[in-house]
């Protein structure tokens, strides 16, 4: 059984995670946390790995603004940045998503699919996309966005079986809907979802399947059916946006 200084350090690292840093950064800025500023040599004994790997990562922290270092007696000592301006990191990655959106709809298909954009045409291609989903993510989990009643929509039968299927196959989802999905949201345990419903005034058709490596946003607002992003920084972006609305929702 989980200690509760474990559980809090678990809930520190996948907050960490969901702002784009690594599993070996989001522990070291923790540990640098701890212990109020350190040499690498001390750092790397408290998380028990080799002075030298401890270099790289804080090198990764100090350019992500997340670490700053002191000059102290030719020694040099890291400390963590106040959790309050990681926010920054955020920020920024969202300053990005939204300057490159006009770059990305001036692309045609050609060039979309070179930078990580692949628009899918038609329902069988959707469907397709959803089998290999199922064979990817066997026991594994994913976050959603969307609109259930216009999703299943598409295809009543197949997504009623999607999501039988992906139950069976131990896939998790955790699931922001939209209010007047509830007339169509089953609540099966089996189905092993998560889910909450956003406030009315939040009206959209969309919705957005966030993977580990890429979205799929099915819409129609854009001129395919839908488009897969596997850019990661913007992967990153929706993974961080989700969370934070996750937590804001009742």
């Amino acid at each position: 059984m989980l200690s509760i200084f474990d559980k809090k350090n678990m809930e520190q690292t996948k907050a960490l995670l969901e702002i784009g840093l690594t599993e070996q950064e989001a522990q070291t800025y923790i540990a640098l946390l701890k212990i109020g500023g350190s040499t690498a040599t001390v750092l790397a004994k408290e998380i028990g790995i080799k002075r030298t790997t401890v270099y790289p990562i804080l090198k990764s922290l100090a350019e992500k603004g997340c670490v700053f270092v002191y000059f102290r007696k030719s020694k040099r000592y890291y400390y963590a940045q106040k959790p309050a301006k990681l926010v920054n990191l955020l920020e920024k990655k969202v300053d990005f998503f939204n300057s490159v959106l006009p770059l990305f709809e001036s692309l045609d298909k050609k060039q979309a699919q070179a930078i990580g954009l692949r628009f899918i045409e038609t329902k069988e291609e959707l469907k397709q996309f959803y089998e290999n989903i199922l064979a990817e993510y066997k026991g594994r989990r994913y976050r959603v966005i969307g609109n259930a009643y216009e999703w299943e929509g598409l295809d009543p039968e197949f997504f009623a079986y999607y999501r039988k299927s992906r139950g069976r196959l131990g896939i998790k989802t955790k699931l922001l809907l939209s209010a007047d999905s509830k007339s169509v949201n089953p609540t099966d345990k089996s189905l092993l979802r998560e889910f909450k419903y956003l406030p009315e005034k939040y009206k959209f058709k969309s919705t957005l399947n966030i993977f580990r490596d890429k979205v799929l946003i099915v819409s129609p607002n854009i001129s395919s059916l839908a488009v897969v992003i596997a850019v990661p920084v913007m992967v990153d972006v929706f993974k961080s946006m989700f969370e934070i609305t996750w937590d804001a929702a009742e």
